[in-house]
This record gives structure tokens, sequence and C-alpha cells, in this order.
């Protein structure tokens, strides 16, 4: 249950990416943010990975194991 409220937080969180006053045309255009914002941003993807990781090993571990015959 707490993965999958990561996730939505983190993906919340990266939509910011498209809205941010951080973003900077003068640097390259996408994915170039400035310093302080772009940081905080950009860690997103990688907490995105460990909680969508986290969901996956908490999704597989709730599943019934096959009857044995």
């Amino acid at each position: 249950m707490g993965s999958a409220v990561a996730v939505l937080m983190f993906l919340t969180t990266l939509s910011f990416l498209f809205s941010t006053p951080g973003w900077e045309p003068s640097l390259g255009g996408f994915p170039a943010l400035s310093g302080a914002v772009g940081q905080f941003l950009i860690k997103d993807v990688v907490l995105l990975g460990a909680a969508l990781w986290s969901l996956g090993e908490a999704m597989t571990a709730t599943k019934e194991p096959a009857p044995e015959e």
C-alpha cells in the first residue's frame, strides 16, 4: 500500500518538470533544468524507480502460491 502511494506521489512531483519556472531554455531545453530545482526533480526519478520495484516485490509476495499436485 505504501509503495503504491509513493508511486503516485513521485508521479505527481515529476509532473512539475513541465510546469516549473526552473526550466531553462537557454541551457538547451529538455531535460536541462536549473540547479536546485533540477536536482530536486531528477532525484524523484530514482525514487520512483525504487517505489515501483518495491511495489512489484510486494505484489509478488502477496500472490497465493500455486496448489501442489
